[in-house]
């Protein structure tokens, strides 16, 4: 009897997890083998990023084990990629690994902060994904969450991550009377957006008191951001999230890449025969407004499924199918705005909507575990006020 299919996943965010989830069935059926491929052995959920630097949600909120989330008969294998090889396709890893090959691949390698060449951004800012970084940034703003004294943050980006941190963080500060001012600096709200979510948007963080500046970072430095034109924005903690480039790994693969390093796939994510690409690293349109998706985990929860089944259709000789569903934005404590299907969407309904997504996610990766971690974290931490520490909890499984 024939061995089944091998297929390889490279890399663990949204987009892989949500691509090993859906080949679950097959896998459990004997019909295809999967191997996982990542550089750590931990999966962190970033749409909890906001919440946890504003105190809403502690680290075993943040970071779930893959040994939890991918189960046998699928493997793990926890190594450094260094090359995609098309041809292949394969993985080319860093030894004792060496060289993974499969009857197909699943790119989801991801993205890294791309600081645009703006000068001081890695020496004075935080940039959002790097867990040790947030920690630190995090502890800062608690404390300054806890204090009457006054106190400022300048989130740089107008996407969603930079509409979430800084509608979570004035939220917050308005529940604890404390004495931060949040300022949100970019060029514009939700970028590439239907005007209807942006205007929702933008009125709920006026309704939060969130201070609004129309400009681009032409340098930063220390504790405060200097823009084009000449106006200076002061701020003790100043937040990176102005955008993303693909992993550089996936730009050094020979294929067609945009200058954000993504590469170019079809409308079934397909970027080579037996080779399909989701989340950050891919470039992807949306069909129902004919703009690129922006890189969120929304889009790669579902763009990673898809994928899989494309693949797995190509393998079995299938024709394949494009996908597409929507998103949600959250606005801080109680609202949201989004797309689903051809509705625009806002509201309260539209925030437990999210929640609820959010938490689907933690539940199919991580299991009741996971899931109760979500659901208790932020109430405990509400109650009475109480504060937990960045380091508790971290380690523990």
């Amino acid at each position: 009897m024939a061995d089944p299919p091998h297929i390889l996943i490279a890399g663990a965010g949204y987009a892989g997890l949500a691509a090993y989830l859906a080949c679950r069935d097959d896998l459990e059926r004997g019909d295809i083998a999967v191997t996982v491929v990542n550089a750590d052995d931990r999966h962190l959920l970033l749409p909890e990023l906001p919440l946890y630097l504003a105190g809403e949600s502690g680290p075993d909120q943040v970071r779930l084990y893959l040994r939890n989330a991918v189960r046998p008969p699928a493997q793990v294998q926890v190594a450094t990629i260094l090359r995609i090889e098309p041809d292949g396709p394969a993985l080319l890893c860093e030894d004792p690994v060496g060289r993974l090959r499969a009857d197909g691949l699943l790119v989801a390698l991801g993205s890294v902060s791309d600081d645009f060449g703006v000068p001081g951004v890695r020496e004075h800012a935080t940039a959002i994904g790097h867990w040790e970084d947030m920690s630190e940034l995090r502890e800062r703003l608690l404390a300054d969450l806890h204090s009457k004294t006054a106190a400022a943050v300048a989130i740089v980006g107008g996407g969603f991550t930079g509409v979430e941190i800084a509608s979570e963080l004035a939220g917050r500060a308005r529940e604890t009377g404390s004495g931060l001012q949040v300022t949100l600096v970019a060029p514009s709200v939700l970028p590439g957006m239907p005007d209807g979510v942006r205007r929702t948007a933008v009125r709920a963080l006026q309704t939060l008191h969130v201070r609004t500046i129309d400009g681009r970072a032409e340098a930063v430095e220390a504790g405060r951001i200097r823009l084009h034109g000449g106006e200076v924005v002061e701020a003790a903690s100043i937040v990176w999230a102005a955008g993303v480039r693909a992993n550089p790994v996936v730009g050094e693969s020979g294929l067609p890449v945009n200058r954000r390093g993504q590469v170019r796939v079809d409308g079934c994510l397909r970027a080579a025969p037996r080779l399909y690409l989701a989340g950050d690293c891919a470039e992807i349109q949306d069909e129902k407004t004919g703009q690129h998706l922006a890189p969120t985990a929304q889009a790669a929860m579902q763009a990673g499924p898809a994928a899989a089944r494309n693949l797995l259709r190509e393998l079995r000789g299938r024709e394949t199918e494009p996908s597409d569903r929507g998103f949600l934005v959250s606005l801080g404590h109680g609202a949201a705005a989004g797309r689903i299907g051809d509705h625009q969407v806002a509201g309260g309904d539209i925030a437990l909507l999210k929640r609820l997504i959010e938490n689907y996610h933690a539940f199919q990766v991580g299991g009741l575990k996971a899931l109760a971690r979500r659901l208790t974290g932020g109430a405990e931490r509400r109650q009475g006020g109480h504060r937990e520490p960045v380091g508790a909890g971290a380690g523990r499984e």
